[in-house]
């Protein structure tokens, strides 16, 4: 049986991949259904820095810090009061369900990188 960190990992991996090479394949899905985004953590902010979601679904966002460089070393969620340490090339999953509409909105601790995810 394979550690839960590992199998993240490697889809974070898988996607991170996929997206350096130019394919728009999305990652893996979990295995209990999530949709998952894998976001690349670097020295200017969030790749990609907006996802696309649909109201109620439950969504698995993989954030992976790629350097030392900027603030990036937190990803916080203001109003649902979610904040994770990003350690240096590990994948951090966060699960979240969307809401009916709008945007969930992310920030780095310092409010210097933003993203969002869009509910369409």
């Amino acid at each position: 049986m394979r550690e839960p960190a590992v199998v993240f990992a490697v889809i974070a991996l898988i996607a991170l991949t996929a997206q350096a090479c130019g394919s728009s394949a999305p990652a893996a899905p979990p295995s209990d259904g999530r949709r998952s985004v894998a976001v690349s953590v670097g020295a200017s902010g969030y790749t990609p820095s907006e996802i696309d979601a649909v109201p109620g679904e439950p969504l698995r966002i993989v954030f992976t810090r790629t350097t030392d460089e900027g603030c990036g070393q937190q990803v916080v969620f203001p109003e649902q009061n979610l904040r994770a340490d990003l350690p240096l090339g590990q994948a951090v999953p966060l699960d979240l369900v969307m809401p009916a509409s709008g945007r969930v909105l992310f920030t780095c601790g310092m409010g210097m990188f933003d993203g969002a995810i869009v509910v369409r």
